[in-house]
């Protein structure tokens, strides 16, 4: 399910290594143009690759992978206040940033971007812990519009619990979508798992 995100995301990664990638000290600022040269920011950096041989990560560098990773997350259903975290927390890990000329700006790219995603997820979710201290049985609800990957997922849940020794039954509560009753069906046959189902259209109570 996530396969196309994550080879996305990957793209977005190299987009960024190219706005990064920098190896060379920039050149500097002919005689006359005595206002950028005196600049904080232009000094900064000169000062920064000659004492300490490293490169500053700019806004401008990073601005076009920004706008594309957000279209990435945004076109794979990811809410837009969530998008806006993540741009925020990748901006501020990226900005201002010390790379070593030669560094790779991928990985620091993918650490800024990995950094990003867990403190937007939050504490993570335990679901074997979850299952094996509650009441029996556990109920697991999955709701979302159409296209999003439900159905997928609800199978590997399911195979994930089967592997660890839980015993799995998956109730088919889609029954408006067209051949949501087929391909739930077939997950369950192909992993083994029992799945109860009613006729299309049916109550999904």
């Amino acid at each position: 399910m996530f396969d196309g995100l994550k080879q996305k995301l990957r793209s977005v990664q190299e987009a960024f290594g190219s706005s990064l990638r920098a190896d060379q000290p920039p050149s500097p600022a002919p005689s006359h143009e005595k206002k950028e040269e005196s600049s904080p920011s232009f000094a900064r950096k000169v000062k920064v690759l000659v004492t300490e041989g490293e490169l500053v990560v700019g806004e401008k560098e990073i601005q076009a992978p920004l706008q594309e990773l957000e279209m990435v997350l945004l076109e794979n259903d990811v809410a837009l206040p969530v998008t806006d975290e993540i741009l925020r927390a990748v901006r501020e890990r990226l900005v201002g940033t010390h790379r070593r000329i030669g560094e790779s700006p991928e990985a620091l790219v993918r650490k800024a971007l990995r950094e990003a995603l867990l403190q937007v997820l939050g504490k993570s979710f335990d679901l074997l812990e979850y299952c094996r201290g509650h009441k029996k049985p556990v109920r697991i609800l999955f709701t979302g519009v159409n296209g999003t990957g439900k159905t997928t997922t609800v199978a590997k849940v399911g195979h994930y619990l089967k592997e660890h020794g839980c015993s799995v039954v998956i109730a088919s509560g889609d029954t408006f979508r067209a051949g949501a009753l087929t391909q739930l069906g077939t997950h369950a046959e192909r992993l083994g798992i029992k799945v109860i189902q009613h006729q299309q259209g049916g109550d999904p109570s």
